[in-house]
């Protein structure tokens, strides 16, 4: 029987007066006899909530017919992927509809398995048998490798089972939360796709490019430490050369490096190893770390990197203010020093896994273990150590890599009236405050750094207004008090406008933001670029990023603000760095008298 089968029974006049509250009339139709049945409201039909023990049969169920999908798929993809025929309009859809059923299925077993009633034993199954990498693996991947290579015939095809996974994984994030960076991914990788094979309308292909670098950005803040995330970024990043190189070396350097990465940056570096001169100071930074990444001659190394300390030098005005820039430079070149994350690197090992219940205390407490104190005199022997001891001490890549990064802190370190070198020297000193806490890696390269210039700039420093009790404090400078004064400014000064609107308008409304003080952040930009690599583990507290907003919440910073936080980060590390280092010496009382 069909839907047009189906008689429908008309609504009854006491049907109709229910409906409205109102009585039924006295007057019935003469063909209807009178009934003296009583018609009550109908309640809502009752539910029986769903157990636990009801819930497993259903699981199994659905995983059962899950992995008969599953090897449809697998056993289809393999066939098409060795087969050199094209499919038929028929064939493309039928391919696409068991994918999509195989999705629908995935969806089906994680809304039962991960259901607010069921036990560890039902919710344990996807993490288990890792069904979000299959789901991506045999659902989605192995679908859209076989379309690319089927490209251009397969291009609609491609398109359609895009749409179709990307709504698909969009709705297990809203109702699977659990594996929520999974997905994250996930659609970083789908909207990759969709940008790829856009190559007729470019402005297309930029906003998926925007939407694939939107995922990813979420993607590094909850998982800042796993290298692949930053690979993909990597790739985003072109044509931005210096952004690629900071990001593949990050992905190397990442507690969890993503090893393939140095096959990406090996593609990279080709592009600029063979040439001698470059005329940007990012394309020599390029070409230097190529000579350092194949481990060169060292007369190839000194020639490149003084081409490029040269450049660095005439454009350092033109990074920006907002720290990205510096940022990118200082992270690469200390990369470098790590021999872009050879696991026998010997200055790798110097710094261990922070263990998860260590504080910035501990870790503080530490370091006081090992030094000695400070000598009086600055000009002491002790405090200048003969450079030619570290070549004993660490390999020569490492080494050439040590003197790639210190050697561009100095310039940064020169330019010190320069607004756009601040997030280039806070990266430098958060650094060498790594080093300060690790005993041997500090022995290794104490020599080496400017400890001259860098005491030069802390005074000068010093010099502007500075909350001496933020410096010295334990933790890093925070602003919340001087924030909180300026919100309640801004509220006095909303109610103010609002006012003054009605009063000349007659209409309600706030003065624009613009008028409005801008608080200070806790938070630099340089902060979220350089977490999660292996030696700025050290640097940040466990909490430190708790509440700091995601990258596309994250509000413009007025220059004159950031500089500001970045002083007082400066300050607070060279004050940090008095207490384990002989070189620096802080006197308390002289700075609080000026």
């Amino acid at each position: 029987m069909g839907l047009d089968d189906v008689v429908l029974p008309l609504p009854t006049q006491q049907d109709i007066a229910m409906e409205h509250d109102s009585p039924i009339p006295e007057q019935l139709d003469e063909d209807q006899p009178a009934s003296e049945e009583q018609y009550d409201m109908v309640k809502q039909l009752k539910t029986n909530p769903i157990t636990h023990e009801q819930l497993v049969p259903e699981v199994r169920g659905i995983y059962r017919g899950l992995v008969m999908v599953e090897e449809k798929c697998i056993a289809l993809d393999k066939q098409q992927s060795e087969s050199k025929e094209d499919l038929s309009p028929v064939q493309w859809q039928a391919l696409i509809s068991i994918h999509s059923t195989l999705l629908h299925e995935h969806h089906d077993f994680f809304l039962s398995s991960q259901h607010p009633v069921a036990k560890a034993e039902l919710t344990e199954l996807a993490e288990k048998y890792s069904m979000p990498a299959r789901m991506w693996r045999y659902g989605i991947h192995s679908l859209l490798e076989l379309l690319r290579h089927k490209l251009p015939r397969s291009l609609e095809y491609m398109l359609h089972f895009i749409y179709t996974a990307y709504s698909m994984v969009t709705l297990l994030l809203e109702n699977i939360p659990y594996f929520r960076e999974t997905w994250i991914e996930c659609l970083g990788d789908l909207a990759r796709y969709r940008m790829a094979i856009e190559e007729t309308d470019m402005r297309d292909r930029e906003v998926w490019a925007t939407v694939s670098r939107y995922w990813y950005n979420q993607d590094a803040d909850l998982s800042h430490d796993i290298g692949r995330v930053q690979h993909h970024l990597a790739v985003l990043a072109r044509p931005d050369a210096l952004a690629q190189l900071f990001y593949y070396t990050k992905a190397l350097l990442c507690r969890r490096p993503f090893l393939n990465a140095s096959d990406s940056i090996t593609l990279l570096f080709s592009s600029f190893r063979e040439q001698q001169r470059q005329d940007s100071m990012p394309v020599a930074l390029i070409a230097t770390h190529a000579v350092l990444f194949h481990k060169m001659t060292d007369q190839q190394f000194t020639t490149l990197a003084n081409h490029y300390l040269s450049l660095l030098r005439r454009d350092i005005s033109l990074l920006d203010a907002q720290g990205q820039g510096g940022a990118f430079v200082m992270s690469s070149n200390i990369a470098a020093m790590f021999q872009y994350g050879e696991p026998d690197n010997a200055l790798a090992l110097e710094f261990p896994l922070r263990k998860p219940q260590a504080t910035a205390r501990e870790t503080y407490e530490l370091a006081l273990q090992w030094t000695s104190p400070a000598p009086q005199d600055i000009n002491s022997s002790e405090s200048t150590p003969d450079p030619k001891e570290v070549t004993s001490k660490i390999s020569a890549p490492t080494f050439n890599g040590s003197a790639l990064v210190f050697h561009s802190l100095s310039v940064f370190l020169d330019h010190l009236g320069d607004p756009n070198v601040y997030a280039g020297i806070h990266t430098g000193l958060s650094f060498v405050w790594s080093l300060a806490i690790h005993q041997l890696a500090m022995e290794r390269l104490e020599p080496m750094i400017p400890w001259l210039k860098i005491i030069r700039c802390l005074n000068r420093l010093a010099h502007f207004p500075t909350d001496f009790k933020k410096i010295e404090g334990d933790s890093h400078p925070r602003f919340s008090i001087e924030n909180e004064k300026i919100k309640a400014n801004n509220n006095i000064r909303r109610e103010q406008g609002r006012r003054e609107r009605e009063r000349l308008a007659g209409k309600s409304g706030e003065k624009p933001d613009e008028e409005l003080d801008p608080e200070i952040p806790d938070h630099l930009p340089e902060d979220f670029l350089i977490r999660g690599q292996i030696w700025s583990e050290s640097y940040y507290p466990d909490d430190f990023f708790e509440g700091a907003p995601l990258e596309h919440d994250r509000p413009f910073v007025k220059p004159r603000l950031l500089e500001l936080v970045r002083r007082h980060r400066c300050l607070w590390l060279g004050v940090r760095l008095s207490t384990v280092c002989n070189i620096i010496l802080y006197p308390h009382s002289y700075w609080k008298r000026m």
